[in-house]
């Protein structure tokens, strides 16, 4: 999947094919504009405001506290994107507004794209981390609201692929403890135990993400079979053979390569003998240009706020086995573009072989 240029007339798409389009143009100040509309709409609450029906411009700039003709702009940018419709004086959300970008959506994005608001703030530090080689430690920079802010974009953004996480792993028969290493928001956790009556599961996190997130564990009622347990994931003491499952989403794009062997090797003294790992994450391009547009781009997004970027199915299978587990082939996930799934085993013990005794006859 890709975003780029689209051509919207049978002109515009000769034109793409002779190469005359000045597409830098658009991947730049189109872009820009196209994501700060759609963020700053969000944040103003003009989705919302239309949740219930057509309104005029003047009706969602009073609701939204925006000025009047300013408030226009807006929405005529958003119609131009897609995001609303404009029929007889009167605004509308467009289907694509309804299903990702309201509170109450059972697909909601809502808070994911509160988040980009923060997002965007490190992202203008790509100039200064490609010239130091330095990134943006986002988790020592936030603070307050940002945690909670960033707690609340990440649930929002597991919507996209818990469901499908928990329906596509296949866990050991009989698993019942699960640890969720940085899970924080536990909807992946939550997802895994509502499918397996059985299971029940820890999610180690920071003691700060363990604050903002506990309120939106509560919200899932799953009461004692998904709790949370604070502790550093480079540090944590893990145990020796006490689960059946383990689970990475989302984190291995924080730490280098010798902390996520280190990691690994902790995970795999922790899993039972038939237990399972499962590494879930933004999958960087085997080469430059073969993974397409979104894996190369979160790469370099994660490079700029974090310790290394993401990592290379190849490279994760490598900390598998170095850990003495055993990689299944890939997963990549459906509903999250560029995101996969690397899972491992650990060889069970071997099965204990009946002798028969001699009977004695005498």
């Amino acid at each position: 999947m890709k975003l780029g240029t689209v051509a919207e007339n049978p002109l515009e798409w000769a034109l793409l094919r002779t190469g005359l389009v000045p597409t830098p143009l658009l991947d730049t100040i189109i872009a820009l504009l196209l994501a700060r509309a759609v963020m700053v709409g969000t944040k103003l609450g003009v989705f919302e405001a239309l949740a219930a029906g057509p309104l005029p411009a003047e009706k969602i700039a009073a609701q939204c506290e925006g000025h009047p003709a300013a408030m226009e702009k807006l929405l005529s940018a958003l119609t131009g994107a897609g995001y609303l419709r404009f029929a007889a004086g009167r605004y509308r959300l467009a289907p694509v507004a309804r299903r990702w970008l309201l509170k109450d959506s059972p697909h909601s994005l809502y808070d994911a794209i509160l988040l980009q608001l923060l997002d965007a703030r490190f992202i203008e530090q790509t100039e200064a981390y490609v010239r130091s080689g330095e990134p943006v430690h986002i988790h020592e920079e936030m603070a307050g609201e940002e945690w909670a802010l960033y707690q609340r974009g990440m649930r929002s953004g597991a919507n996209l692929a818990a469901a499908e996480v928990a329906l596509r792993v296949r866990l050991p028969q009989g698993a019942h403890d699960m640890l969720d290493i940085g899970g924080a928001h536990g909807y992946y956790s939550v997802a895994f135990c509502r499918r397996h009556p059985n299971l029940r599961a820890t999610i180690l996190d920071l003691p700060q993400a363990i604050e903002y997130a506990a309120p939106l564990l509560a919200r899932e009622g799953m009461g004692d079979r998904v709790v949370h347990r604070a502790g550093d994931a480079l540090t944590a003491e893990l145990g020796e053979q006490t689960y059946d499952v383990v689970l990475i989403a989302n984190l291995v794009h924080h730490f280098s390569d010798e902390a996520n062997r280190d990691l690994l090797c902790r995970v795999a003294r922790a899993l039972r003998p038939g237990g399972i790992v499962i590494l879930g994450d933004m999958i960087r391009p085997a080469t430059p240009g073969a993974g397409g547009q979104i894996g190369a781009l979160t790469d370099l997004y994660f490079a700029v706020t974090s310790e290394s970027g993401t990592w290379s199915l190849a490279e994760m299978a490598a900390w598998l086995r170095a850990a003495g587990l055993r990689p299944r082939r890939p997963i990549h996930l459906i509903t999250g573009p560029g995101a996969g799934l690397q899972i491992a085993g650990k060889p069970a013990l071997p099965a204990q072989r009946s002798v028969s005794q001699p009977v004695d006859t005498r």
